[in-house]
């Protein structure tokens, strides 16, 4: 017996108005929806005020010695000068602040808030290498003997010195190799400071210690 071919079920696309078709557009523009406002919430950057070279105390600056950068600071945000802030069209720095660091609220101010003046000093040129722009140094003093044979035991004369700059003073009419060190130094200290360089003590400086 023959049997008629049955005709083969044809499979329709889905129309506009198929649920599943609905869900599937709801769920995928849910899906970009969430990914949008996830990288939004990952990238709450806010400008920020950063120095363009090297900014010490003493040095009077302005505006045009930094740029903004993008950074998120989270709850250290208040801590910082952000750009929608103009800064003052002069002032000074408290504490020295590197080429691409961000600047600090509480360093800007019109004078040093601790009375600190930036004084020169003549060191030999072995010192450590630790002792560099922005470190901190203790001074060390050794003066000259009585019988100007030498110089006598050193002694701590500064602690806790800002180190703001730096010169060589090699050359070929020196006597002898030696390196100013700028710190910064209170009113207090100069005299005692001055008076040990005008007299050819000998001056060190090493790292300060923290916590001692």
């Amino acid at each position: 017996m023959n049997k008629e071919p049955v005709e083969a079920s044809r499979i329709r696309a889905p129309g506009w108005r198929d649920p599943r078709l609905i869900v599937g557009i709801i769920l995928v523009l849910l899906s970009i929806t969430g990914v949008v406002a996830l990288i939004q919430a990952m990238d709450a950057r806010e400008g920020y005020w950063a120095a363009s070279v090297d900014i010490v105390p003493g040095a009077e600056v302005s505006a045009e010695d930094f740029h903004i950068v993008q950074a998120s600071m989270s709850e250290s945000s208040d801590r910082y000068w952000i750009a929608d802030d103009q800064l003052p069209s002069k002032f000074l720095v408290s504490s020295t602040i590197r080429q691409g660091e961000m600047l600090p609220v509480q360093d800007v101010s019109n004078s040093d808030p601790d009375g600190r003046q930036q004084v020169g000093v003549r060191v030999s040129k072995d010192m450590p290498s630790a002792v560099s722009t922005g470190s901190r140094a203790d001074a060390w003093v050794a003066l000259a003997s009585a019988d100007g044979r030498g110089f006598e035991e050193p002694t701590k004369l500064i602690s806790n010195a800002e180190v703001v700059g730096m010169n060589d003073n090699s050359s070929a009419f020196a006597a002898a190799e030696t390196t100013t060190v700028y710190l910064m130094l209170s009113e207090e200290a100069l005299p005692t400071v001055l008076d040990a360089q005008a007299n050819g003590a000998q001056i060190s400086l090493v790292p300060t210690t923290v916590g001692k």
